[in-house]
């Protein structure tokens, strides 16, 4: 079977992780237990998320020339994803992520976007890219003039247009025509629809209204669950599993990667969320290997 090619426009970034016992407060210092560093950026995350899960997958990003990049390029490497579209800046550093988890797997995270917002929009010229492809993704770390050529140049090469709005921000209503499929969590769900969202209900109500603009909407919900709805149809909520939770960070993009993935293979909207969702616990309950498949 020739399986179609999940494009990502979006972000890398050189991700440091910090240990500590809760979330600082304004003027705290805490003690940490231990940081590390690891390959990160929304882009790169559900890239390689969609490669694992099976789908060929191609990222459109930059990076800077530097030791940070070099690192990135190294853990892309062994994964599937095609690196041919990843520009290297000169004078421009490499994204980087501060993150500090806390006790309950819960994480608070800084970027500096740094060689993110320098990727020439040209790129997306390249006839080759949209050959056999099925869907584009698309986040908010990276400058929104180049999600909307990207949108633009996918849905007129045929493909559906998968948005993860996050970090959240208000969406332009040039952007929002562009796209089909919406992924939010509840606090970017909360900035798109000024409603506010304290439960499942909210959650269901929130979506019915964003599939107005939208053919797919899903709101994860951390460990609540994952609340979607598609056209006109009624909201579904599914549970979340219950798994001992080692960190948080990450997981929105390993359930958007392997739904676009799930969707890309065909299957319909309520399996590629129960596998998405399943997925993303998996990612959370243990420490995740770049080589480990979804």
């Amino acid at each position: 079977m020739n399986k179609k090619n999940i494009i990502i426009v979006g972000s890398l970034h050189h991700d440091i992780i910090v240990e500590a016992p809760h979330q600082p407060a304004k003027g705290e210092t805490l003690h940490g237990s231990r940081w590390y560093t690891k390959f990160g950026g929304k882009g790169g995350n559900q890239a390689i998320a969609a490669s694992l899960f099976g789908s060929p997958t191609k990222i459109v990003s930059a990076i800077g020339d530097d030791d940070f990049g070099k690192f990135l390029l190294k853990h892309l490497k062994k994964s599937k994803v095609e690196q041919k579209y990843i520009q290297i800046k000169k004078n421009i550093k490499t994204g980087i992520s501060i993150a500090v988890s806390d006790n309950e797997g819960e994480y608070g995270a800084v970027i500096v976007s740094g060689a993110n917002l320098e990727i020439d929009p040209y790129i997306l010229d390249d006839k080759k890219l949209w050959e056999n492809s099925s869907i584009l993704m698309i986040q908010n770390e990276v400058k929104e003039s180049l999600n909307i050529l990207a949108a633009t140049k996918a849905r007129l090469n045929g493909l559906k247009v998968c948005f993860n709005a996050a970090p959240p921000k208000r969406i332009s209503d040039q952007l929002k025509k562009l796209i089909d499929i919406l992924i939010v969590n509840s606090n970017e769900a909360e900035e798109i629809s000024n409603i506010k969202l304290k439960d499942i209900l909210d959650a269901k109500k929130i979506s019915k209204k964003l599939i107005k603009d939208f053919e797919m909407a899903i709101i994860t919900l951390g460990e609540s669950g994952v609340v979607f709805c598609e056209n006109d149809s009624e909201p579904i909520f599914i549970k979340s599993k219950k798994v001992d939770v080692k960190s948080t960070h990450g997981a929105g993009d390993v359930f958007a990667g392997v739904l676009c993935s799930s969707l890309s293979s065909g299957m319909n909207l309520i399996s590629s969320v129960k596998i998405a969702n399943e997925k993303a616990a998996l990612h959370v309950s243990s420490v995740v290997n770049i080589n480990k498949k979804y």
